[in-house]
């Protein structure tokens, strides 16, 4: 069975971005991505590397919406 996957060309370093971003997603932190990844610097972990996902936007707008409409229902 011949069957052909066709996925889009990522080049290696696109990897650490994904992996940054996948160890955060699924609870580990800032400072076990910066080890995981070999970086010197916590900040280059920060600010190169580590994305949110869009479920993590998601809930950190959710929290925000159930603060400001808890203050106008009462």
């Amino acid at each position: 069975m011949d069957s052909a996957i066709s996925l889009r060309h990522i080049r290696f370093h696109d990897l650490r971005h994904s992996c940054a971003s996948f160890l955060l997603a699924n609870g580990f932190n800032l400072k076990d991505a910066q080890e995981w990844l070999g970086h010197s610097d916590i900040a280059t972990t920060a600010n190169v590397y580590a994305h949110l996902d869009l479920g993590r936007k998601c809930a950190i707008a959710s929290g925000f919406e159930g603060k400001f409409t808890q203050g106008t229902q009462g």
